[in-house]
């Protein structure tokens, strides 16, 4: 498990800057028990904060003691009980480093810090995601702060991202990530810190041991004791340090972040402490019966706001007059913020529907380009196209990163990354099985400024890091109000029609589209992937980039000379003008229509298809969708994936009710079979449309529906 120790006291060290950073830590540790026990009687207790509110009572120490030992710009992640971790980390980075409460006025960052943490609980507009996070999820970029997160563990892989970060940048920061002992039983600590070790990212694991899990004691929880011998599985060394002394955890972690900065690898330090409310709430644990009054009582004495401002005066760090000012201070700003959120509006409903994604400010120097625009072309195939498209992107800008299973030294499972890893081997990464941990670390990196590249094999394994892709990666600029972008780009391989079976053939078009956050785009040609990859390169947006197993051969024209070109986010492709019928599709689905219209010209069927590219809801091209629609009104919609768990549902009904004047007849939807698909040839060729079925279907809505035919 590599070095342990137990830290159970620490003799203060008497110099002037260490007095001051002392009582630095005790004012800031006062100031947070005054914020909860007042945000608690004057608005929880009262129904005026909406949701449920974790306090941190009891376990303030901890927070302020990391922070005191922390750089101002090292980032962190923290929990749904971060309040303190939250406003210590604020603290220790907007206010003077010489600020000396015991005889300084208090700063106004102070006052402003407590006030828009308390509007934010509230969930007010003044607040730091403008009410959108709330008690469970604030963040503040500017401070390193990259969220408190409502997810257990939620945080380990983002932080263990930022530490990748650091490494890649040459950077001198060093990331923690705060969680609880309840996070020990989830996988993705043990990927994320697995990764770290493999690649000595510094980073700090904080374990905030506070023995329970709601209502779960740690020993029913978890199978080893100490707890901290979780860290064994990643060759973590470990500190064990009472976490109810701030000088403890700030020795503790000052020394942890000194060997992170030296080269020495991730860290893992745990604080055992103790929450002295119920889970949620102002209610204590003997409510419930899970906790006796006599244990409480046994860690009341060791209360930190008790016990800390008494070893300060027993050694002459302060006099009582001092310690009555700090606590005047601390009454003084949670009045003010008291009076501040008072003073404010309701939230205003005006932007609710903004910060969603980026406004798409960094895309407006690329030049965007159709094929015809280009004198000189080439044939390229697909797959071929997306290492060069990926290798542009990595001479253009040094923050591109590729990470997955086997993308560098094999050139990926299927070659896609084949020759980057030669180039750029620092930027290459092969990281473990462990979905949910680089994908997890890929967001941090993201909320850093690094643009990460992320390879999922399958679309299917998505399903492994869906709390990382969903709850974090989708949500999180909204959630935060806007604060983060997240460039980040997932390229994801279905394999529909090849004979993986159930396991590897997901169409994820409609999976990520339920969570509005992503942007989704499935090219169906080497063109349109090549510039939809250079526009996913630049944007300041998490994209879906969707490949076809069955199109990595195929062959189609790139320009010659120029790489650099572009094709924009919510444009469709529109092929041909013919009256009888629209077609839609995305994807290899888009190669099969194309063919069966060309087969279908004999029969002297002339249709429009519209090849969508892009699948996200927010941003299909509703109004090609709505032009050709109301020009010819009727519409065929084509896709592969099951007719009840695809976009085009989604698309089929917002045009019936958007355009339903100009329809001759219901929009008809070809899909696949309502199953998992089988790994029978014959069997999966009947679950999934082929080229008869679409020029059948083709057929018979023409016939059906069209004028020229008898209607």
């Amino acid at each position: 498990m590599g070095k342990s120790e137990i830290i159970l006291t620490t003799q203060l060290t008497d110099t002037a800057p260490g007095s001051v950073l002392y009582c630095q830590m005790l004012q800031y540790l006062l100031l947070i028990r005054e914020f909860e026990e007042r945000v608690l009687s004057n608005f929880a207790d009262q129904g005026k904060v909406h949701g449920p509110l974790h306090s941190s009572i009891g376990q303030e120490a901890v927070a302020v003691g990391t922070s005191a030992a922390l750089a101002p710009s090292d980032p962190i992640t923290s929990t749904h009980r971060g309040h303190h971790h939250f406003i210590a980390k604020e603290l220790f980075h907007y206010l003077p480093a010489a600020y000396d409460p015991r005889s300084d006025s208090v700063p106004q960052h102070m006052h402003e810090v407590i006030a828009r943490t308390m509007a934010e609980i509230l969930g007010l507009d003044a607040g730091y995601a403008g009410g959108r996070g709330g008690s469970m999820h604030m963040a503040d970029g500017a401070a390193g702060i990259l969220g408190t997160n409502a997810i257990v563990g939620g945080g380990i892989a983002i932080a263990t991202g930022a530490a990748l970060k650091e490494r890649l940048s040459a950077g001198d920061g060093v990331a923690l990530s705060y969680f609880g002992d309840g996070a020990l039983g989830q996988g993705v600590f043990v990927e994320a810190a697995n990764m770290a070790s493999l690649w000595k990212l510094p980073i700090i694991y904080l374990l905030e041991n506070n023995l329970y899990s709601v209502a779960t004691p740690v020993q029913r929880s978890v199978c080893v004791n100490p707890v901290s011998q979780r860290a064994a599985a990643a060759a973590l060394p470990v500190q064990s340090v009472d976490g109810m002394d701030p000088y403890a955890v700030y020795a503790a972690v000052r020394e942890a972040r000194a060997r992170c900065a030296g080269g020495e690898g991730p860290q893992f330090v745990e604080c055992r402490t103790y929450r002295y409310k119920h889970q949620a709430g102002s209610s204590d644990g003997t409510a419930f019966g899970y906790r006796t009054a006599e244990e409480i009582d046994s860690w009341k004495r060791k209360d930190p706001c008790v016990v800390f401002p008494q070893r300060l005066l027993d050694e002459h760090v302060l006099s009582e007059a001092q310690l009555e000012r700090m606590r005047r201070n601390a009454v003084e700003v949670v009045d003010y913020a008291c009076r501040f959120v008072s003073e404010q509006p309701p939230a205003s409903t005006d932007n609710l529907l903004s910060g969603l994604h980026s406004d798409g400010e960094e895309l407006r120097d690329l030049v965007y380009q159709d094929i015809d625009e280009f004198r000189e072309t080439k044939e390229e195939k697909y797959l071929t196209g997306i290492s060069l498209a990926l290798r542009r992107g990595m001479e253009r800008d040094p923050r591109v990163f590729v990470i997955g299973e086997e993308v560098g030294r094999l050139g990926g499972a299927f070659g896609a990354t084949k020759g980057l890893y030669h180039l750029f081997p620092d930027r290459v990464l092969d990281a473990p099985i462990s979905e949910a941990g680089f994908v997890g670390m890929a967001l941090g990196a993201a909320l850093r400024g690094y643009r990460p590249v992320v390879e999922i094999m399958y679309a299917d394994f998505a399903l492994v890091a869906g709390d990382q892709l969903m709850n974090q990666i989708a949500k999180v600029r909204y959630m935060y109000g806007n604060q983060f972008n997240v460039p980040l780009m997932v390229r994801s391989r279905t394999a529909i029609g090849t004979g993986y079976g159930a396991q590897h053939t997901l169409d994820p078009a409609a999976f990520y589209a339920l969570y509005p956050g992503w942007r989704i785009v499935a090219p169906s040609n080497t063109f349109d992937m090549m510039g939809l990859m250079n526009t996913a390169l630049a944007s300041n947006d998490p994209v879906l980039f969707i490949e076809h197993n069955s199109l990595y051969q195929d062959r189609s024209a790139i320009p010659a000379r120029n790489l650099d070109f572009a094709v924009p986010f919510g444009q469709a492709k529109v092929y041909g003008d013919g009256e009888d019928l629209v077609v839609v599709s995305y994807s290899y689905m888009s190669t099969l229509c194309r063919k069966a219209l060309d087969e279908l010209r004999s029969e002297n069927i002339a249709c429009t298809f519209i090849d969508l590219r892009t699948l996200d809801y927010l941003h299909i091209d509703w109004t090609c969708l709505k032009r050709h629609l109301s020009r010819i009104g009727r519409m065929l919609i084509c896709e592969q994936a099951p007719l009840h768990g695809s976009v085009g549902a989604q698309i089929a009904d917002t045009l019936h009710r958007e355009c339903f004047d100009s329809l001759d007849g219901p929009i008809h939807r070809l899909g696949g079979q309502n199953i998992p698909l089988p790994v029978s040839k014959r069997m999966e060729q009947c679950a999934i449309p082929q080229l008869d079925d679409v020029k059948n279907a083709i057929r018979n809505m023409v016939i059906d529906y069209s004028p020229r035919f008898g209607r």
